[in-house]
């Protein structure tokens, strides 16, 4: 099994949930890779039986700035003929209230729309990984895997 971890950060929160998501699949012997949005071609996806993405939500509610042109070529990739399973996890501020987490859901209606397949529940915590998130990021890749083996 492949999985890919993506990650968006400006703080290093949406970093550190990444970094927990590897270590787990390390630990479970699976071959994982993590690489950032922006530096990433969204056909490259392809190569992998799952995506994992870690985000932030930006100012607005929207994605962050630096992973536009990642979330356009997200739009354009077909991901129906090789089943993908992807999941995110997102890490915002509630300050931000209504705009509070917002990218996952969409970066998830976006690689739904692609045909890419959710095989894990969204995650969404509030700033940095805790005691009380890592269990949240365990289950989480749990799902992951469970999914692709599934298939």
């Amino acid at each position: 099994m492949r999985v890919l971890i993506l990650y968006a950060s400006i703080t290093g929160n949406a970093l550190g949930m990444a970094r927990v998501l590897q270590q787990y699949f390390e630990y479970r012997n699976i071959d994982v890779t993590m690489a950032e949005m922006q530096q990433t071609a969204a056909e490259s996806l392809k190569e992998y039986d799952a995506v994992a993405l870690a985000t932030y939500t930006w100012t607005g509610g929207t994605i962050p700035e630096e992973t536009e042109d990642f979330f356009l070529d997200l739009s354009a990739t077909d991901f129906s003929q090789k089943p993908l399973i992807f999941g995110v996890v997102g890490t915002g501020d509630p300050y931000y209230g209504e705009d509070y987490n917002t990218a996952p859901a969409l970066f998830t209606a976006n690689l739904r729309a692609s045909g890419a397949i959710q095989g894990a529940t969204t995650v969404k915590i509030e700033q940095g990984v805790s005691d009380e998130t890592m269990p949240l990021l365990v289950n989480f890749a749990k799902e992951l895997i469970t999914s692709v083996e599934k298939l």
